[in-house]
C-alpha cells in the first residue's frame, strides 16, 4: 500500500528537520567547547548609575572563575567605583557555583556568594548574592548569558544581568555586560581570557 503523497512530503520535512537540528546540534557543541570555559579572568569599566543614592559612579571591576570538577566551580570579584556626591565603594565578592547542559550550545547555572561593599561614605554592608542563569553561544563566536540575582546587602534587590563576549580566539574576548535593578543600573565593557 503507498502513502499518501501528503504523508510521504510530512515525513520528509521530519526527517530534514531531524538531520538538520542534529547538525546544529553537534556543531553548538562544538562552539561551546571551543569557547565556553569555567577558567578565566577578565577586567571591565563600569559604568552605574544608583537611583536609590543619587549616584553616578565608574570604575574597574577584575573577575574570574577556576573550574573544580567539571560541574562545581569557584567565582569572585572586586569591583571598585567612584563618583559625584560622594559617591564610591569597593566591592568584594566570592563564592561557588554549580553548572549542567541545558542545550547543546547552552548552560544552565546557578551561583551562590558572599559579598562585602565598602562605601567610601557610611557603613559597610555584607550579604548573600544567590543567582541562576544561562550561558552559551548564540551564533559562531558570539557567546551570551542571562542571569537573574537577588542581592541581601543593603537593600535586599533582584537584578537582570544580560551580557555578551566576542571571541576573537579561543582565549581572547571583548566583554559587554549589562544590569538592570529596581535600586539603578549598569554597563561594562572590557575583556576576558580564558586559562
Amino acid at each position: 500500500m503507498a502513502l499518501p503523497v501528503r504523508t510521504m512530503q510530512i515525513a520528509a520535512a521530519t526527517l530534514a528537520l531531524s538531520v538538520a537540528g542534529g547538525a546544529y546540534a553537534d556543531r553548538g557543541a562544538a562552539l561551546k567547547n571551543t569557547y565556553i570555559s569555567y577558567n578565566h579572568a577578565g577586567l571591565q569599566y563600569v559604568e552605574q548609575d544608583l537611583d536609590d543614592y543619587d549616584c553616578n559612579q565608574d570604575g574597574l571591576r577584575a573577575y574570574g572563575n577556576v573550574d573544580i570538577d567539571g560541574h562545581w566551580y569557584g567565582v569572585g570579584s572586586v569591583t571598585d567605583v567612584s563618583g559625584n556626591n560622594g559617591c564610591g565603594s569597593t566591592t568584594v565578592a566570592a563564592g561557588a557555583g554549580y553548572r549542567t547542559a541545558f542545550s547543546p550550545s547552552f548552560d544552565l547555572y546557578g551561583t551562590l556568594s558572599v559579598e562585602h561593599t565598602s562605601p567610601d561614605y557610611g557603613s559597610s554592608d555584607t550579604g548573600l548574592i544567590a543567582a541562576a542563569g544561562l550561558r552559551g553561544i548564540l551564533y559562531n563566536n558570539i557567546e551570551g548569558k542571562a542571569e537573574v540575582a537577588h542581592h541581601t546587602a543593603f537593600n535586599d534587590t533582584t537584578a537582570l544581568n544580560l551580557g555578551a563576549n566576542y571571541w576573537f580566539t579561543r582565549t581572547i574576548a571583548a566583554t559587554l555586560d549589562t544590569s538592570l535593578s529596581d535600586e539603578g543600573n549598569s554597563i561594562a565593557a572590557g575583556a576576558r581570557v580564558n586559562f
